[in-house]
């Protein structure tokens, strides 16, 4: 762990545009040289499909766990979509679609729902998917020892609270009635259960995964890829191969795909334009408007929608942040556009939780908005005034704010650091790894302040709701509850919505909960993030999608220069200017 102490004396939004013309002329000598074209593909628009190929790939992150009953982090979904199959998924639309269930019918006003499974799926082993696998993998994810973040989705299932408190071993709602046929029994009406099932974490996983989780278990599903013995190099990379058996005939298309981890976003750059990678998504700024602007590369190129949530996550268990005035100073006291303007091509400022086109954001909310007078007043409230013309007063002591190395939020920790220090608050940015930094920051009382971030699980506000402010997603270990948030009315409103089956009466309760948050500000909201992929012109059908990073059982390989041909496209010289720094290190 580093640390450096960020000190502000600049106008306020002059941080923000120096930082993105310190990065900009970083990258000066890329000037000089275009950059190479695409690689082109080798068959027409409307060319059938080919097999073969590995997708390249790759992460300045790491993956903990490929458990989907256990996911920890946001890499690894990306990669468990790929290697499990659930009964039901979303299709490119974001609508429920059959997957391993063939069908499905709801029954006793909503609080029966009954899947009939396909004949003759098999799983990674070559065993045969039945009902009895789908229990058991239920039953597995559900189990309190599972310290499954996304447990409380499925509260609704019969017996889920003593099977979730490991006072039970089975889960009386989740009924076997023939080889093919299983069916879920709810305590309530839940609004959201076919969103949630086709989620990640109940999806069937093969008898050797046992009726409990494991950390020595070797993944397997009945997705399209499957992960080979030695697949996954901890640390290094991650491969997963075609399954053959995969019950979509013909699908998927490629051999398979391979993750390099822990590659800083210059190489991930390099290795792209010599068509290393073939799809790339962890840009530096510099590197990201070069792409946007060049004409050759745009048709292959994709927004996501903005589904994902930034701010600043405090914990409202460590002071100073059990101060309500100290947080709402916070939530004034940023300036969301200064903030903006880092990754502006990424980014647009917010006022609330819930993010443009997911269900349940509200146009009408006044919500946080960037007022330093009000900053100041909420500073004098607390107890702790500062006076911005002596620079005296405000909290006594520098408060700690943990970020990720080569996260977006390292350079937004530098920004943010100057924009508190006007308010009074002090805070030292800690730099720490990916993996260390979910861990601390799911920790009761290892932290206290940083930035928090979440991307939606479903398209709906309990997406975000439950898993960030329900009290019961509070843990001593593992929380996604960064906050340590506990508010009676808030969990109440959850719990209501999930009840509620009309539309409009179900908005109403989250407009309501969003009031709360934004006033009582555990986070202080501020960001939308849209990610933009770039991918190389030989990568055939894919696609954004609404709810996966990469969905691709359909993308093909069509490339028309050879791997040497493709690395001969820039001199290393080049490149080196291109990238302004020495890509032979």
């Amino acid at each position: 762990m580093r640390s450096t102490r960020g000190r502000a004396e600049a106008p306020r939004g002059l941080v923000a545009a120096t930082l993105a013309l310190a990065l900009a002329l970083a990258f000066a000598p890329a000037c000089s040289e275009k950059l190479p074209a695409p690689i082109p593909s080798a068959s027409p628009e409307g060319a059938a499909p080919k097999r073969g190929g590995v997708l390249e790939l790759a992460t300045f992150g790491d993956v903990r766990s490929l458990d989907p009953a256990n996911i920890t982090d946001g890499l690894a979904p990306q990669i468990i979509e790929q290697v499990f199959a659930g009964l039901v998924d979303y299709d490119k639309d974001g609508t429920i679609q059959p997957d391993i269930a063939e069908r499905w019918v709801i029954a006793d006003e909503g609080k029966t729902y009954r899947f009939f499974l396909r004949e003759g799926v098999r799983f990674h082993d070559g065993e045969e998917v039945t009902a009895d696998d789908v229990k058991r993998s239920v039953e597995r994810a559900l189990h309190g020892s599972a310290r499954n973040p996304a447990a409380s989705y499925y509260s609704s299932i019969v017996g889920f609270d003593a099977l979730d408190a490991k006072e039970a071993e089975s889960l009386p709602g989740v009924v076997v009635e023939g080889r093919y046929v299983v069916a879920f029994h709810l305590s309530k009406r839940d609004a959201t259960f076919l969103r949630v099932l086709a989620m990640l974490p109940l999806r069937p996983v093969c008898k050797s995964g046992g009726a409990r989780t494991s950390a020595s278990w070797h993944p397997c599903g009945a997705g399209p890829f499957k992960l080979p013995p030695n697949g996954w190099q901890r640390g290094q990379q991650l491969t997963v191969v075609r399954h053959d058996g995969y019950f979509r005939p013909g699908l998927p298309h490629l051999d398979g795909v391979r993750w390099t981890l822990h590659q800083n976003q210059s190489s991930q750059t390099f290795k792209f334009m010599r068509g290393d990678l073939d799809i790339v998504r962890d840009f530096a700024t510099p590197e990201l408007l070069r792409f946007q602007a060049d004409p050759r590369w745009k048709p292959f190129a994709t927004y996501d929608e903005a589904h994902q949530i930034l701010g600043e996550a405090m914990n409202v268990q460590i002071p100073p942040f059990d101060n309500v005035e100290i947080r709402r100073a916070v939530a004034a006291g940023i300036d969301r556009d200064a903030l903006r303007r880092i990754r502006a091509s990424n980014l647009t400022a917010t006022n609330q939780l819930v993010p443009p086109g997911v269900f349940g954001h509200d146009t009408d909310l006044h919500g946080q908005r960037s007022d330093y007078e009000a900053a100041l007043e909420h500073m004098r409230r607390a107890g702790y005034p500062y006076d911005p013309v002596t620079k005296t007063g405000g909290w006594p002591h520098v408060i700690p704010y943990l970020v990720y190395k080569q996260g977006l939020q390292e350079f937004m920790g530098q920004v943010l650091a100057q924009q508190l220090e006007k308010i009074g608050l002090r805070i030292e940015i800690r730099i720490v790894n990916y993996p260390t930094f979910i861990a601390l920051r799911g920790r009761r009382d290892a932290t206290a302040f940083g930035p928090g971030f979440w991307l939606q699980d479903f398209p709906d506000a309990l997406s975000f709701l439950e898993p960030i402010f329900h009290s019961k997603m509070i843990a001593d270990e593992g929380t996604n509850n960064w906050s340590f948030y506990k508010n009676p009315r808030i969990d109440d409103l959850i719990d209501r919505a999930h009840e509620e089956l009309d539309d409009e009466r179900r908005k109403k309760l989250y407009s309501e909960a969003q009031e709360i948050l934004t006033d009582d500000a555990p986070w202080a909201f501020s960001q939308n993030f849209r990610f933009y992929t770039q991918r190389q012109g030989y990568v055939r059908d894919h696609h954004s999608h609404p709810m996966w990073m990469h969905e691709l059982k359909r993308t093909w390989l069509d490339r028309a220069a050879g791997p040497v041909a493709g690395r001969a496209i820039f001199s290393e010289k080049g490149l080196a200017a291109l990238l302004g720094t020495d890509v032979r290190r």
